[in-house]
């Protein structure tokens, strides 16, 4: 009896923890379930243009499954519109044809700064990657480090001292990564997408990196890239605009979104 009344306190406390401290979910899980979705921070992605990569003829399917009929086929080259996500499938809208396609076969479109004459932001990029559960997941905890931070004038955005060294207990799985123009596993692979994400943003202002350095055997996902390597290589910009700037950077399955806005004074 002794036995049994343990056991049912031991089950009791661990039922107890799971419900009061749930695991953290990143944005690399891509939509959550609409129950939760308040809570989730992943932005909402709805509207977004998208085209058509890796293939010349996209399938439109009715249900998020390769056994699921064929609404259309978008041609590439043509356009779409991003209505929302589930696991690897996007839901789109396509001259008016509501249904699914899967994630590998999208491009998004980067927003032109140009064309943004009431808006607030100033630099944007747009980086797709191949994808992998650790890569994902790794990317995911930089871009969740790095969101909503903000820059006064004169202050330095250093990745060193924000994102810091890629360690488990932070979260980060072995993925590949450069060293020595070789590819091999290490804690944290990935996460030079979104330094260079950053940088590729940075290129539509007129901040100048104060620190920066290339993969030694080039990058697959950019030309303009940004490696960093903690102890050794850093990437570091100090705000040179005389007003404040707040980054934003979010990842999604594949692709990681940074966007630089200036900040209205109070």
């Amino acid at each position: 009896m002794k036995t049994f009344k343990t056991a049912t306190t031991a089950l009791l406390l661990v039922l107890c923890f799971i419900f009061f401290f749930p695991i953290r979910s990143y944005a690399s899980e891509i939509v959550p379930d609409s129950e939760t979705e308040e809570d989730s921070d992943v932005p909402i992605i709805s509207g977004m243009d998208a085209t058509v990569r890796y293939c010349n003829n996209l399938n439109v399917r009715l249900t998020p499954s390769t056994s699921s009929e064929i609404l259309a086929t978008i041609p590439l080259g043509e356009h779409f519109t991003i209505i929302d996500q589930t696991g690897k499938w996007f839901e789109i809208d396509y001259n008016g044809i509501s249904g699914y396609v899967f994630w590998k076969y999208v491009s998004f479109t980067e927003t032109d700064i140009s064309q943004e004459e009431d808006s607030n932001i100033i630099g944007n990029s747009i980086i797709q990657y191949t994808s992998s559960d650790n890569r994902d997941t790794n990317i995911s905890i930089a871009c969740n480090t790095i969101n909503d931070i903000i820059l006064e004038p004169g202050e330095q955005f250093r990745w060193s001292d924000i994102v810091g060294q890629t360690t488990s207990d932070k979260g980060y799985l072995s993925a590949p990564v450069i060293v020595n123009r070789q590819s091999v596993s290490g804690l944290g692979g990935g996460v030079c997408q979104v330094s260079t994400t950053i940088y590729n943003a940075l290129l539509d202002t007129s901040i100048v990196p104060d620190e920066i350095h290339k993969h030694s055997i080039g990058s697959s996902y950019a030309v303009n890239d940004a490696t960093v390597a903690y102890g050794a290589k850093d990437f570091a910009f100090t705000n040179s605009y005389d007003f404040p700037i707040q980054i934003e950077a979010y990842s999604y399955k594949a692709v990681v979104i940074v966007s630089i806005y200036k900040l209205e004074e109070q």
